[in-house]
């Protein structure tokens, strides 16, 4: 989890310098490319929203347009811009274990 300020920043900066990688790639082309705004409104509902893992807040931010197909990519972007995923097989909602 991400306690500081600065490290979310840098985070998110990642995330988008990754999208951004793999739209080059041809992958991803469902997810527009990252923008200041998007990048403001990750942090601002990251810390408005601390109940809500950052994999969730990515999904509803930077990676909100992503294509069903795209969606199986998200895991691996963003465990390549935070080291990390986070909650993804634990959310009943999303698919995981109800029990």
């Amino acid at each position: 989890m991400i306690r500081h300020i600065g490290d979310l920043i840098k985070g998110v900066v990642k995330l988008g310098h990754v999208i951004r990688r793999f739209r080059v790639e041809g992958k991803m082309q469902s997810v527009p490319p990252p923008t200041i705004y998007g990048y403001q409104a990750f942090v601002r509902m990251a810390r408005v929203l601390p109940h809500l893992s950052l994999l969730q807040v990515a999904e509803a931010t930077l990676l909100g347009n992503a294509s069903m197909e795209d969606r199986r990519m998200i895991p691996g972007i963003f465990s390549e811009a935070f080291g990390m995923v986070e909650g993804k097989e634990k959310d009943a909602l999303k698919g995981g274990n109800l029990l």
